[in-house]
């Protein structure tokens, strides 16, 4: 299968095992975080999961102005070996007892703030080390598949160690997870040359270039711009009504709502890796219809999860859910990766990554207030609804393009 050819490249293979390790251990600090909050506020751990989205946004906005300095390996093994140490605290506070709410809502928003910086140099270290555009699109699509396959193994061992591994231990699996991670970093491109960065700021002009630069390549590209807005529409149903709505909504519904949930995200996972290994081999080359159809399944698989009170329905529209990510996720890793220049793919991936933490920001913020007026399951209800309707807002651009040929240009 081509998408696997790039494994045969040793730097890829290392690289790509220590991102599947490292997703994996997130999946278990994920659940860890909002389970470990619930407890401690119940509905309203809504704001713990806000707390790392704004760290997360404010690390995509700024982060660029330190790390654009380094090379893109230095950061990705420190922001690893930072975490690691982190977690463990988490880990040692729990065996003592010392759990806090102050404690997690502090060190969590470190580890999000470290996190924003590790991802941009990722993808700004894969055109290096794959650079014909037939192994880069495989590659993609390999490393997209990092997380697709943790939301099977994550929620799998989760509900395999639910019952004997307490949840404040869970930190100790993605610690080590990203210690792996670090080590596999190392090995496989510390000693690359640097990737290409741009030298013509310095000083004030830098700043604003580590700020801005993304944003001044995507604004000249619409199909950049509407999946940037897609993205942020995804997310807010993503984080409300999947990652926070549907644990609280089953800790109400459901006899068991662990097992339930690690079900249910293991099924996102197969329908997000399968569809991931048929894209992968397919050149997204109408990027934007593949965005427009990742936002109409979304919405719906979205609509749909609160009405399934049957845990095999429950797992049927999760994983037709999840058909979703690798549609969008692809496409705009081929839009960035087309239309901007080498030394600006991290900064456009930067601005990525503002949208999507600014999604997650607001579902969280806004979660508790809406499940509170509304319930649980209408608000996740509602939340897909309109990414659903962001798909049709595709439809109708794509309409007005075909009719209006020359005002498109020139937009």
């Amino acid at each position: 299968m081509f998408v696997l050819r790039p494994l045969g490249q040793r730097s890829i293979s290392l690289l790509w095992a220590g991102q599947v390790l490292a997703a994996t251990g997130s999946e278990f600090y994920m659940v860890a975080v909002v389970w470990i909050a619930a407890d401690f506020i119940g509905r309203n751990a809504g704001y713990v999961s806000a707390l790392q989205s704004g760290a997360l946004l404010f690390g995509s906005l700024f982060g660029g102005i330190v790390t654009d300095r380094w090379r893109h390996s230095t950061t990705m093994i420190a922001a690893d070996l930072v975490r690691a140490a982190l977690l463990l605290t988490l880990s040692l506070a729990g065996l003592l007892h010392l759990m806090s709410l102050p404690l997690l809502m502090v060190l969590a928003g470190c580890i999000a703030l470290l996190t924003s910086t590790f991802d941009p140099s990722l993808q700004a270290t894969l055109p290096t080390i794959a650079v014909d555009p037939d192994v880069r699109h495989a590659t993609n699509g390999l490393f997209d598949a990092t997380r697709r396959m943790a939301r099977i193994l994550g929620p799998s061992l989760i509900a395999l160690v639910n019952g004997f591994l307490p949840k404040s231990q869970f930190f100790t699996v993605t610690a080590a997870t990203f210690l792996l991670s670090a080590l596999a970093v190392w090995l496989a491109v510390a000693k690359f040359p640097a990737a290409p960065r741009r030298r013509d700021f310095s000083g004030t002009a830098a700043v604003i270039d580590g700020v801005l630069g993304g944003w001044r390549v995507a604004r000249g590209h619409a199909a950049i711009l509407y999946g940037l807005f897609t993205n942020l529409m995804g997310n807010i149903a993503w984080a409300m009504g999947i990652l926070l709505g549907m644990i609280l909504h089953l800790r109400e519904t459901s006899a068991d709502p662990l097992t339930d949930y690690g079900l249910m995200m293991t099924a996102y996972g197969v329908g997000n890796l399968t569809t991931n290994l048929i894209l992968s081999s397919i050149k997204p080359r109408r990027p934007v219809v593949w965005i427009i159809v990742a936002k109409l399944i979304f919405g719906a698989g979205v609509f749909l999860l609160p009405l399934m009170h049957d845990r095999m329905w429950l797992m049927i529209v999760a994983c037709f859910a999840a058909i979703n990510g690798p549609f969008e996720n692809l496409a705009m890793l081929y839009l960035m990766q087309t239309r901007s220049e080498p030394h600006r793919l991290a900064q456009v991936y930067r601005l990525l990554m503002c949208a999507i933490f600014t999604g997650l920001f607001v579902a969280y913020l806004m979660s508790p207030s809406l499940f509170a007026w509304f319930g649980i399951g209408p608000s996740i209800m509602g939340a897909g609804a309109a990414v659903f309707a962001s798909g049709l807002v595709g439809i109708g651009l794509l309409a007005w393009r075909q009719t209006h040929p020359s005002a498109a240009k020139t937009a």
